[in-house]
């Protein structure tokens, strides 16, 4: 065969390129570590760019990108973490002890040999400047464990905190913080959100190769780190288009797991005897449930009017139609296998008579012919605007359902489809009267005291959680003592308590909490950890930490 010049340098193209490819789709030899596991390799890991970060800043997409919540984790250390099923425990991380005597005064002990990945050390001064300056950045990080009233640093190695109020039950404070070096972000405190962040200089297992907003995020593990290590090397959080993207890619090999949550239930039909796929279910960790604006001046005000709309929703309905069986209702913050779960709480089973009789009982009837209710005062016809964004498909299916649902019992919903940040910002924002129902979803966890700040007082809306504007000083009074009270039955009784109010009040109505199918690759890795929500959630990096080689 005769190579022409042209040839020539088309080889010589495809040679640079494939070795290129070569070179980001190579893994370091695998070696042996602790307990004969194999080590190295490089996991790589399915997101929508929907939920993928643009940036590395360290505001609200740390918390509610998926993306996000799952990279900082693996960045950054956090005083102490949360372990795995089924025990939960609160484990030692940076803080490798920590004490107190009154629940409100707490001292931590810091590791000594702990270093951030530039090679300066981990000391009582980063955390210090990481509790105060996260929760001026931005109030995504202003939890009520981390609300001081003095912080002193004792030595390089010992901080302690006084917080406002006592911190009871089985964690201690400070959960979910990442601690970031002062030394990066300190001339940055001013504004920490306009920092760019581009090296993210953590002390976490691992640290950042290279980020392409969009594309994806290469993770390598930190040789350096100061305890037990991660045992693969690196860790690509890949980028798709679709969440059908993401499940092609792991079909075909080019991910090992999807990166938060699993598949859709819709989904799990695709994956059966596709070769070194394994199924690995878990209970949910996400709930969906009703926000009913009460800051708005309209029938939504009305309490028989939530609860009508409460009766007129099929849950089973939504259950089979858009979780295809892989879901079950639900009814608080609190899981029902958890043993500070109100198991007699006033439930709303799907009862459209009742609902009827619940409107025409409160003078909600048809006055214009037009198959919807009239408000008594205003008569103007029973129309909400309901919220929902437009990255949850799944929430997206829901509402059309109850859509139809309630049209048959009289009332109307417009749905407003928004892009997420659009969504957060009428949701987290109920003055500014943008809805009147929005469908929400979280993920509370085993250690859930932080969720009810959603249902605090908050007229100036300081905080920014409670999207329901909700006031009741009973369950202020409430929530006080539950934070506060280190006697586990006295807390369960205040946690019984406020879960019946909110029940009864209905600022917030509970609808379903999705199962989790999480497929993973079997075919190159083991060792993937399952907790509540699955493989990959905010409360488990440990598939991140524990996977390795076969």
């Amino acid at each position: 065969m005769v190579t022409t010049p042209k040839k020539k340098t088309f080889l010589k193209h495809f040679m640079v390129l494939l070795f290129a490819v070569l070179f980001f789709l190579q893994c370091a030899p695998a070696t042996w570590g602790k307990a004969g596991v194999k080590t190295g390799g490089r996991l790589d890991v399915g997101f929508t760019q929907e939920e993928s970060l643009e940036s590395l800043t360290c505001g609200e997409s740390w918390q509610y990108l998926e993306m996000g919540c799952v990279f900082w984790p693996l960045v950054y250390d956090q005083l102490w973490i949360m372990g795995p099923a089924p025990e939960y425990e609160a484990k030692p991380m940076l803080a490798k002890s920590w004490e107190t005597e009154d629940h409100q005064t707490w001292t931590f002990h810091l590791q000594e040999d702990a270093r951030f990945h530039d090679g300066e050390p981990v000391t009582a001064e980063d955390v210090k400047f990481s509790l105060v300056n996260l929760r001026k950045a931005d109030p995504a990080w202003a939890y009520e464990d981390t609300n001081t009233k003095s912080i002193t640093v004792i030595d390089e190695h010992t901080i302690q905190l006084t917080l406002k109020a006592k911190h009871g039950g089985k964690y201690p404070p400070a959960y979910w913080m990442p601690v970031i070096p002062k030394h990066v972000w300190g001339p940055h405190q001013e504004n920490m959100l306009s920092y760019d962040n581009a090296q993210a200089i953590g002390s976490g297992k691992f640290k950042l190769k290279e980020f392409k907003p969009g594309q994806y995020l290469w993770l390598q593990k930190n040789k350096e780190y100061w305890g037990q290590n991660a045992y693969v090397d690196d860790v690509v959080f890949r980028c798709y288009g679709s969440q059908d993207a993401v499940n092609m890619a792991l079909k075909k090999g080019e991910i090992d797991m999807v990166g938060y949550l699993g598949i859709p239930a819709i989904s799990a039909e695709d994956f059966k005897g596709v070769k070194d796929i394994k199924f690995i279910s878990a209970p949910g960790i996400s709930m969906d449930w009703l926000t009913f604006n009460l800051h708005q001046d309209n029938a939504i005000q009305d309490l028989k009017v939530r609860k009508a709309i409460m009766h007129g929703i099929d849950k089973e309905r939504l259950k089979n139609m858009v979780f295809f069986g892989y879901a079950r209702k639900a009814d608080s913050f609190i899981y029902p296998e958890l043993s500070s779960h109100n198991p007699n709480l006033p439930q709303y089973n799907y009862d459209p008579e009742k609902a009827v009789n619940l409107l025409e009982s409160a003078g909600y009837k048809d006055t214009d012919g037009n198959d919807l209710r009239n408000d008594p005062k205003s008569g103007e016809d029973l129309v909400f605007d309901f919220l929902v964004p437009s990255a949850w498909p799944d929430e997206i299916k829901c509402a059309r359902l109850m859509k139809e649902q309630l049209r048959e019992i009289g009332i109307k919903l417009n749905l407003k489809i928004t892009d997420l940040s659009t969504y957060y910002g009428f949701y987290y924002e109920p003055t500014s009267d943008d809805f009147d129902i929005s469908i929400a979803t979280e993920e509370p966890g085993p250690h859930a005291d932080w969720v009810w700040q959603f249902c605090r007082c908050d007229p100036d809306l300081e905080m920014g959680w409670n999207g329901a504007y909700y006031c009741n000083p009973k369950f202020d009074t409430y929530l006080d003592k539950m934070a506060e009270a280190t006697d586990m039955d006295k807390r369960k009784e205040y946690l019984s308590e406020m879960q019946k109010l909110v029940a009864e009040d209905l600022p917030y109505g509970f609808l379903i909490r999705p199962d989790l199918i999480c497929p993973v690759r079997t075919d190159k890795f083991e060792g993937y950890v399952k907790t509540m929500g699955g493989v990959s959630t905010w409360i488990n990096p440990w598939s991140y930490f524990k996977v390795h080689l076969k």
